[in-house]
C-alpha cells in the first residue's frame, strides 16, 4: 500500500533537520514574543505608576517604551510563522488531536490578536493625552495579548501528553490532575520570562543613562529571575514523568545561569559605574542566552520524548497496516474489476443503458425515447458495416441526428459494446447483395441524383459532407436490402432524402442493388 495513505505521517525532511529547523526558528519566535509581552507588561505598568504620581515626564519614556512594541509584534507574529508549519508536520499527531480538541480556544487566537494589537496601538497614542482612555485600551489590549499565550501553552501542553486526550474529549475544561497545574505553571514561566527579557531589552536599548530608569529594570530583571525559578520548581514536577538526562542537563544548566545572573543583578548601592556602562550588563549578555537556549533545549527535548516517539509509533502502526493489508490488494482489486465487468463495463450492460433507450431492444430504432427524435433512429438490426467506421460513429456521434457521442467510455468498453452488436444483430457481417441484373435506369438514376449526396463510390460528396447529417459511407456500411428499399422508397425522415416511391420498384430494387454493391 502506498505511503499516501496517510499523507500526516510523511515527513519532506530528515527528522534531525526538521528537529534543528524546529529550534531555530522557535527560539526566534520565542524571543521575540518575549520581548512583545514583557513590552507590553512594562509599559502598562509603568504607565500606571507615572499616570497616578502625575509624572508626564517620565510617562514619555513609557510611551516611548510601548512604541517598541509595534516591531517587536510584527517580528513574533512573522517569524511564529515558520515554526507552527514544522510544528503540523513533525508532530502532526499530537498537533492536529490538540488544537481539535482545542478548537473552541484556537479559534480566537486570530481575533485575540487583532484586538491586542490595535487596543495596544491605541494606548501608546492615547497614553499622553487623557488617562481614561488610554487605561481602558491597554486593560483590553493587555489582557487579549496575555490571553493568546495561555491559549498556546494550553494547547502546546495537551499536544504533549497523549494520554489525556481521551479525558478531555469528554470532560473539556477538566481533563485530569496533572494536565491543568502543568498549563497553569507554564504559561506563568512565560510570563516570567517576558519579564525578564522586556526588562532586559528596554535597560541596554530605552533606558539610556538615565540611572532611576536602570536600577527599575534591573529590579524587574531581578524579581523576574526569581519568579522563573520559583515556577520552574513546581513545573518541572508536573513533567516528570518524561524527564530524561537531556532535559536534567538543560535545566540544570539554565537553573546555574539563571542564579549567578540574578546574583549579578542583586540589589547594590551603586547599580551603575561612572562611565556609562551597566554594572552586571557583560554577564547578562553572558548569561541571559545560556537561561533561553537551555530552557528551549529542554522544551524540545520534552516535546520530542513523547510525540517524536508517537509519531514513530504512528509510523510503525501504518507499516504494519499496509503489510496486512497488501495480500488483499490484488485480490480486492480483481474482484472489483469483475464486478465492474459483470455489473456496468459490459457490452450489454452499455448497450441496455446508452443504446436501447433509442434503439429500442431488437435494435429497430424503436426505443422508447425515439419518438421524441426528429431523425428517426437507425435500425441498426439491418445494419451491416465495418467495425472500426461503427467504431468512430459511436465516438463521435452523428452531428445533425440524435446520435450523441460516447467518448465517456474507454476502448475496453467501446469493444466490449461492439462485440455486443455484433453477437446480437451481425452488425460487421458482409453485406447482403441482391442477385439481379441492373438496368440502365437505375445506373443513370444513381449517376445523376444519388451521387449528388452519396458520391459515385458509396463516399459521401463534397456537398453531402455539408448535409446535418451527413449521409453515410456507403463503400463502409450497408443496410439488409428490404431496409435499403424502405428508405429509398419512403425517404428518411429529418434527412434531405426524399421518398421516391413513384419510381417503378424494379428500378427501386436496383438501386438497392447498387448501394449494396459499393462497400468494400
Amino acid at each position: 500500500m502506498a505511503p499516501w495513505k496517510d499523507l500526516f505521517l510523511a515527513l519532506p525532511l530528515p527528522e534531525i533537520w526538521l528537529r534543528i529547523l524546529l529550534f531555530v526558528t522557535f527560539g526566534l519566535h520565542l524571543l521575540f514574543v518575549l520581548l512583545m509581552l514583557g513590552t507590553a507588561m512594562l509599559g502598562f505598568t509603568y504607565f500606571l505608576k507615572d499616570c497616578c504620581s502625575g509624572n508626564r515626564v517620565e510617562m514619555g519614556w513609557s510611551q516611548r517604551m510601548v512604541k517598541s512594541h509595534l516591531g517587536l509584534k510584527s517580528l513574533a507574529v512573522v517569524l511564529g510563522v515558520g515554526p507552527l508549519l514544522i510544528i503540523q508536520v513533525i508532530y502532526s499527531l499530537g498537533f492536529f488531536t490538540a488544537t481539535g480538541l482545542q478548537a473552541f480556544t484556537w479559534l480566537s487566537v486570530i481575533p485575540l490578536l487583532i484586538l491586542a494589537f490595535l487596543a495596544i496601538e491605541l494606548f501608546e497614542h492615547k497614553m499622553l493625552s487623557r488617562p481614561w482612555l488610554p487605561f481602558i485600551s491597554g486593560v483590553i489590549g493587555l489582557g487579549a495579548l496575555l490571553t493568546v499565550p495561555a491559549i498556546f501553552t494550553g494547547a502546546l501542553s495537551l499536544m504533549e501528553r497523549p494520554g489525556e486526550w481521551p479525558g478531555f474529549a469528554a470532560k473539556a475544561m477538566a481533563p485530569g490532575s496533572i494536565y491543568l497545574p502543568h498549563w497553569l505553571f507554564r504559561y506563568l514561566h512565560v510570563l516570567g520570562a517576558a519579564i525578564v527579557f522586556g526588562a532586559a531589552f528596554h535597560l541596554f536599548f530605552t533606558a539610556g543613562q538615565d540611572t532611576e530608569k536602570r536600577a527599575r529594570l534591573r529590579a524587574w530583571l531581578f524579581g523576574g529571575v526569581l519568579f522563573q525559578v520559583a515556577v520552574g520548581v513546581p513545573l518541572l514536577f508536573t513533567v516528570a514523568n518524561v524527564f530524561n538526562w537531556t532535559v536534567l542537563a538543560a535545566v540544570t544548566l539554565g537553573s546555574a545561569a539563571a542564579m549567578a545572573m540574578a546574583w549579578a543583578l542583586r540589589p547594590a548601592p551603586v547599580m551603575t559605574l561612572t562611565d556609562g556602562s551597566i554594572r552586571g550588563g557583560r554577564a547578562l549578555l553572558l548569561l541571559l542566552p545560556v537561561v533561553f537556549v537551555s530552557m528551549l533545549a529542554a522544551r524540545q527535548s520534552l516535546q520530542d520524548a513523547t510525540l517524536m516517539t508517537l509519531h514513530k509509533q504512528a509510523r510503525t502502526a501504518l507499516a504494519q497496516e499496509s503489510a496486512d493489508l497488501g495480500r488483499f490488494q490484488k485480490p480486492a482489486l480483481d474482484a472489483f474489476r469483475l464486478k465492474l465487468a459483470t455489473v456496468y463495463d459490459n457490452g450489454a450492460t452499455i448497450y441496455a443503458k446508452s443504446c436501447q433507450p433509442c434503439h429500442g431492444v431488437g435494435g429497430l430504432g424503436d426505443g422508447p425515447a425515439a419518438t421524441r427524435l426528429l431523425v428517426r433512429a437507425e435500425d441498426i438490426a439491418a445494419v451491416r458495416a465495418d467495425r472500426d467506421y461503427v467504431r468512430q460513429i459511436v465516438l463521435a456521434g452523428w452531428p445533425g441526428s440524435g446520435m450523441p457521442y460516447f467518448t465517456v467510455f474507454d476502448k475496453d468498453k467501446i469493444d466490449s459494446l461492439l462485440d455486443q452488436l455484433n453477437t446480437t444483430f451481425t452488425m460487421f457481417g458482409p453485406t447482403t447483395v441482391p442477385k439481379r441484373a441492373v438496368g440502365q435506369q437505375a445506373r443513370d438514376l444513381w449517376k445523376n441524383t444519388c451521387a449528388t449526396c452519396h458520391g459515385a463510390t458509396g463516399q459521401p460528396s463534397a456537398f453531402g459532407l455539408t448535409l446535418r447529417p451527413a449521409p453515410p459511407d456507403l463503400s463502409r456500411f450497408s443496410l439488409e436490402p428490404e431496409r435499403s428499399l424502405q428508405i429509398i422508397t419512403e425517404g428518411y425522415p429529418g434527412t434531405v432524402m426524399q421518398p421516391y416511391r413513384a419510381l417503378p420498384e424494379a428500378t427501386r430494387r436496383d438501386l438497392v442493388a447498387i448501394a449494396a454493391n459499393l462497400r468494400r
